[in-house]
């Protein structure tokens, strides 16, 4: 049927359209769940139960079994409801997978299936779908619709953002909205969060920029992670203001540095990793990012802006600098203001 942005399949899921299969996946899990939890609605009901439908877990699930429980014929629902999450096609085999793909190309009318993806980067770190994952989704998309929620910029965000302040009884401005959005590095998830909890503390006050600062932590890491997106972008504009925002604090110039350099490591990992075709997952696992995966996410995004060397460069940059601050008395200030634009040079092939 089609391959559609988020934004379509919730139009969709709106409208009386229909379909037998929905895969949904991206690197913002929190909208993959929220699109899942649309679709559920949709055919199950506002009120619906566990028990209401089928669920499986990709990790554990054979196909066999999903196979026989789709094409139960329903008794007393409308739809047999079946989902699967974190199917990778990849630990299919080829048996498997070829009754898999069939079965999707032949749908019984009365049953609905939801693939969703949020523990896993069905790319394998690289541009597009795995072999097996994209026979899985080539399926889906001729059976139904597919829809890929990658994580979104801030100035995208901030519509919603500030629609969600508005339900919540309060309002915020589109600057803080895209500010909020930043903090939180495009994650759904905490945006909502974040939003909800600033929405009662501001009651029917608008949310304003001292409240985002008061409230939503924006650990160092954070703000310095978009400074190495920024970098990595070539957008000198933001990432001095990024810069200004890092340095107006008390916080020491060489915990700033050290701050850069971790994520410009992490930028340095994932770009070596994509090179080698090493995936999302291993990253996560080696270097020891457990409960931490969007940042390999938001790393491997993010490295494909730029060279491997460039960000090399930059790392010897900020050697050089927390060495400059340990060892001198210039300013640290202008010591670290220097390193950003030979940052910024070097991605220049200054």
């Amino acid at each position: 049927m089609a391959l559609i942005t988020p934004a379509e399949l919730e139009k969709e899921l709106k409208s009386a359209i229909t379909r037998n299969v929905y895969y949904i996946y991206g690197k913002d899990a929190g909208r993959v769940s929220a699109l899942a939890e649309l679709v559920r609605r949709k055919y199950l009901g506002k009120g619906y139960t566990a028990s209401d439908y089928s669920k499986f877990s990709g990790d554990e699930m054979k196909v066999s079994t999903f196979l026989d429980t789709a094409e139960i014929c329903p008794m007393f629902t409308d739809w047999n409801f079946v989902e699967v999450n974190d199917l990778n096609g990849e630990s299919l085999n080829a048996d498997d997978l070829k009754a898999l793909t069939a079965f999707i190309a032949d749908v019984p009318d009365q049953t609905v299936l939801l693939f969703s993806v949020t523990g896993f980067d069905v790319k394998g770190g690289k541009k597009v779908p795995t072999a097996k994952n994209k026979k899985i989704i080539d399926a889906c998309t001729k059976a139904g619709s597919v829809s890929e929620a990658d994580l979104r910029k801030p100035a995208d965000m901030a519509g919603e953002i500030m629609k969600l302040a508005s339900e919540n009884g309060s309002s915020i401005s589109k600057q803080n909205a895209e500010k909020l959005a930043l903090i939180c590095l495009g994650d759904t998830l905490r945006v909502t969060n974040e939003t909800d909890k600033l929405s009662s503390y501001a009651g029917s006050d608008e949310i304003t920029a001292e409240m985002i600062d008061e409230m939503v932590a924006v650990g160092i890491d954070t703000t310095a992670f978009a400074m190495a997106s920024a970098v990595t972008s070539g957008n000198s504009k933001a990432a001095f203001t990024i810069l200004d925002d890092l340095t107006s604090g008390k916080t020491e110039a060489v915990l700033i540095i050290s701050a850069l350099a971790s994520a410009f490591m992490d930028l340095y990992r994932a770009s070596a990793a994509r090179a080698s075709g090493v995936k999302e997952a291993e990253v996560e696992a080696d270097f020891g990012y457990h409960g931490r995966g969007f940042v390999v996410r938001n790393a491997f995004r993010d490295a494909a802006k730029t060279s491997t060397a460039h960000l090399r460069k930059c790392l010897e940059i900020l050697e050089k600098a927390d060495l400059e601050c340990k060892s001198t008395r210039l300013d640290q200030k202008i010591i670290i203001e220097q390193s950003v634009a030979q940052m910024l040079a070097a991605g220049n092939g200054a």
